[in-house]
């Protein structure tokens, strides 16, 4: 057992809690095994072995209720003390939450054989806030670590299994052709339009200050070169060829001139999109294609968007279905993913 760390209880109150718990523990362990003993008092054998070590235990056997009842007390009372003191400290929403949170303790508490076995939850339930308090170490008991591992095991099939199913169930949906796509368009998407707008600019803008520098003299090579084949092949300027002397300098010239003025317009409209004062038009230009494609004519025209989500749907459920668990314990041991190989 490690030694307690006192940084998480130093307040008067943290250490009352303690001791109650400590105290709560050893009475409940006590009265656990109390009632093992006492069940198998019941046997002629038990009786024999015990009478002449311990010849009075017959009549407290006979008033063991009473006994029972006031150790059912001290449950109730404690019981009742930690409820106020949750309701003092507002430690849940509504008032009445505490004894359905903690039913084991309450149902705990009823002095009939039934319930009794859930006083071993108390057991836990202390054992666990001592480990919180930090007065004990349960990850360095092999059983707690073992104990853990299913748990998360079994919670992790369980969420897996309705998550597939929730999926599972919208995908459906969206094949009887159910207006489940619409629905998303109109309460996700259009009232985050204009939002999504701004995102979309935003990153359009980034890209364009990010890579532009990098393309830009490949875009003007480009260019110069489309423009010069276009001119070349066009009728009217090859007849300017025909001109003695000056004709082939006119047209190299009108060549120059018209790539240079091509390439000077797409350039500044490119470092136009992505200074900042003009973010509010490209927004505006974003939002507006997006009030197109989101109309619902053309959402109902078209599959692509079912199709998106079916594949989405079923990506997710993909993913949902690999057992981590698996994998963290494969990683774990490897040794023993070889010897499965």
């Amino acid at each position: 057992m490690a030694l307690p760390k006192l940084n998480n209880i130093q307040r008067p109150s943290h250490w009352l809690s303690l001791i109650v718990d400590l105290l709560m523990l050893g009475l409940t362990i006590f009265d656990l095994a109390w009632l093992m003993f006492d069940a198998l008092y019941t046997t002629q054998t038990i009786q024999q072995l015990v009478h002449p070590i311990f010849p009075t235990y017959e009549a407290i056997h006979k008033d063991f209720y009473f006994y029972d009842g006031i150790i059912v007390s001290i449950f109730i009372a404690e019981l009742l003390g930690r409820w106020l003191w949750a309701i003092y400290r507002r430690q849940y929403d509504k008032w009445f939450f505490y004894p359905f949170i903690h039913w084991y303790d309450v149902l705990g508490c009823f002095p009939t054989s039934s319930f009794r076995i859930l006083r071993l939850f108390r057991i836990i339930g202390l054992t666990y806030r001592l480990h919180k308090w930090q007065v004990i170490d349960l990850n360095n008991y092999a059983v707690f670590n073992t104990l853990t591992n299913y748990y998360n095991i079994i919670m992790e099939e369980i969420s897996d299994r309705i998550v597939v199913r929730v999926l599972s169930e919208a995908k459906a949906e969206i094949q009887r052709g159910q207006p489940f796509s619409e629905a998303l368009v109109q309460q996700v998407i259009k009232p985050k339009q204009y939002e999504l707008a701004q995102q979309i600019s935003a990153v359009i803008q980034e890209g364009i200050q990010n890579q532009y520098p990098q393309y830009k003299k490949l875009l003007q090579k480009h260019l110069t070169h489309t423009v010069r084949s276009t001119v070349k092949a066009n009728h009217e300027v090859q007849q300017l060829e025909r001109i003695p002397i000056i004709g082939n300098t006119i047209q190299q010239n009108l060549n120059s001139a018209i790539s240079s003025i091509v390439f000077g317009v797409i350039d500044r409209l490119i470092q136009d999109a992505s200074a900042e004062e003009h973010q509010q038009v490209i927004v505006l230009a974003i939002d507006s294609i997006l009030e197109v494609l989101l109309q619902k004519e053309n959402f109902q025209q078209t599959n692509l968007s079912n199709e998106l989500l079916i594949n989405t749907i079923d990506l997710i459920v993909e993913r949902v279905n690999v057992k981590q668990w698996k994998i963290d314990g494969d990683n774990s041991n490897p040794s023993s993913s070889k010897l499965s190989q």
